[in-house]
């Protein structure tokens, strides 16, 4: 496959940014009333829809409890934990490689869009990403269907000559939807039944232009 528009999302694929993102939630979910273990399992998060997450632990759909506690999220987590994260080994030279092969490479990610690109832009591969999408700050576009349908639209481009990349099952099966090829990465937060019905997996970022030179599938 020679795509023409290669897909990443963000966290738990280009960067490892648990550290902020688990400070951000405890922080907010303590504004809100509720404090977790020490030990409590953060990873199902990574990715998430904040509405989800914070209709989760909250227990409660009342919209304006939510829009509370997301705002609270995100004014902690811009206030520097989202800087805090670490790139993974074989970026860089993957985002490079796949841009010298002529593909254009963006970001699709459940973040706020404004966040992301300020993330992106002092990162070390920022010069390699041609455009970062994200959801907007009313919830819209969060889910990666509706995400992935949006850039369709935007860039263009068929859906047969994209690919997305992404470690949690909402990248498989938003790409999936859209009837892009999906690539699943193991070595994000994702579980193996997560990425089961992706085209093909990767367990380090730099296999990863080599699989998808290699997709001969049909996009489901």
């Amino acid at each position: 496959m020679t795509p023409s528009l290669v897909l990443f999302d963000l966290d738990g694929t280009l960067v490892d940014s648990r550290p902020g993102i688990v400070h951000s939630l405890r922080m907010a979910l303590e504004q809100s009333g509720l404090t977790l273990p020490d030990d409590h399992d953060f990873t199902w998060c990574i990715g998430a829809s904040l509405w989800k997450i914070f209709e989760h632990y909250l227990e409660t759909k009342d919209r304006t409890r939510l829009e509370g506690a997301v705002a609270a999220y995100r004014h902690i987590y811009r206030d520097g934990p989202m800087f805090e994260y670490d790139i993974y080994d074989g970026v860089v030279s993957t985002l490079a490689t796949l841009k010298g092969q002529g593909a254009r490479v963006a970001i699709a990610t459940a973040k706020v869009h404004e966040y992301a690109r300020e993330i992106i832009s002092v990162s070390e591969f920022a010069m390699h990403i041609d455009h970062v999408y994200g959801s907007e700050l009313d919830g819209r576009n969060v889910e990666k269907q509706d995400l992935i349908r949006m850039i369709l639209h935007e860039e263009r481009v068929p859906a047969h000559e994209v690919v997305m990349i992404g470690d949690r099952h909402h990248d498989i099966d938003g790409a999936l939807a859209n009837g892009v090829a999906a690539i699943g990465v193991h070595y994000g937060y994702g579980s193996a039944e997560e990425l089961a019905h992706s085209h093909a997996t990767v367990d380090h970022a730099a296999h990863i232009p080599s699989v998808i030179s290699s997709l001969t599938v049909t996009p489901r």
